[in-house]
């Protein structure tokens, strides 16, 4: 299996050519083109109580299996949101994993739906963060170019940029208080603690819904 990752870092897409019989998994809906001999199969990873956690996790219940049928066979994938992508050697790591950052991986790293509890879904990351484990290569998506800290002690973070963490890492949310929240526009941080790696992501969905708030188009009252 080769695979490259091109157009980094704004709108980087990912390019894999199979040998016979090699397969990859996917996020539905990522694939952007791919040879026409590829077998496809589209299952519910997890049997219906998977699909039901991946689902509340705001992932896809389903999940698509390429097969090649003949030596270099081609798959072109794309994430949903602009920005950059990164692959992850799984040598037996496990990484945390936010919704909606899983594009793929090779067939032996176990992608499974964690329990967050209430410090994931007060750092606004949703009831569930995906936990992948084994060994094989991870590929995750990002929105803006994707920027890694190795910490080793403390690390503080915004968290609406994580994007994954190895389990090493222990966090907790807080806030930074009032004052700041509303005077500096910082809400929830996340601090970690230990010593991992930590994925970022440079750019946040929710400050660019924030500044294109006042420019919508607002329909006026009819009487």
């Amino acid at each position: 299996m080769q695979a490259e990752l091109r157009n980094k870092p704004d709108y980087t897409s990912l390019h894999i050519v199979l040998a016979s019989g090699e397969k990859v998994v996917t996020e539905a809906g990522a694939m952007m083109g791919m040879s026409p001999g590829l077998k496809l199969e589209t299952n519910m990873q997890g049997g219906l109580l998977g699909a039901a956690k991946r689902a509340l996790g705001g992932e896809s219940i389903f999940l698509n299996t390429y097969t090649a049928t003949a030596d270099g066979q081609r798959l072109d994938l794309a994430p949903s949101t602009p920005g950059d992508m990164e692959a992850v050697i799984m040598d037996g790591r496990t990484v945390m994993v936010q919704s909606g950052s899983f594009c793929a991986c090779t067939p032996g790293v176990t992608v499974d739906t964690k329990w967050g509890g209430a410090k994931s879904f007060f750092g606004g990351e949703g009831l569930f963060m995906l936990k992948a484990s084994g060994q094989g290569t991870l590929w995750m998506a990002t929105y803006g170019a994707i920027h890694i800290v190795d910490v080793s002690g403390a690390y503080t973070v915004d968290t609406s940029h994580i994007v994954a963490f190895e389990d090493t890492l222990s966090f907790k949310v807080r806030s930074l208080g009032l004052k700041s929240l509303f005077l500096s526009k910082e809400g929830l941080v996340c601090q970690f603690e230990g010593t991992g790696r930590l994925w970022l992501q440079t750019r946040s969905a929710g400050a660019l819904a924030s500044f294109l708030h006042p420019f919508r188009r607002v329909k006026p009252k009819r009487n």
